[in-house]
């Protein structure tokens, strides 16, 4: 697969990570994740939130796509990344709200 098919899915993914209604369970878990050297700012907690959201929804997303890939006789690599980007954009149907609200200022 091009790595130039994986922009669109981390694109996707990130934003995912920041606007999910899952990054508060994700944050309200940090004392589960986070290590205990480092400082638990808020704003740190969340940003690591938001990254674990991203990369948690890249791997779900990728697994028809890795699916597809193995059970295929001849995989055609822009299908896979149309799989992968599909499964990223129906994971992140959830965040569309809070985009929006972000969007429209409120």
């Amino acid at each position: 697969m091009d790595r130039n098919a994986l922009v669109p899915v981390m694109a996707v993914a990130i934003v995912n990570g920041i606007f999910s209604p899952w990054v508060l369970m994700v944050f309200l878990f940090y004392p589960v994740w986070y290590p205990g050297w480092a400082p638990p700012l808020s704003q740190i907690v969340y940003m690591a939130s938001a990254l674990i959201l991203s990369t948690m929804t890249i791997m779900l997303a990728g697994v028809p796509a890795a699916l597809y890939e193995r059970w295929s006789t001849r995989p055609r690599s822009i299908v896979v990344a149309s799989i992968w980007l599909a499964g990223t954009v129906l994971l992140t149907l959830p965040a569309l709200p809070n985009v929006m609200r972000a969007l429209s200022g409120g």
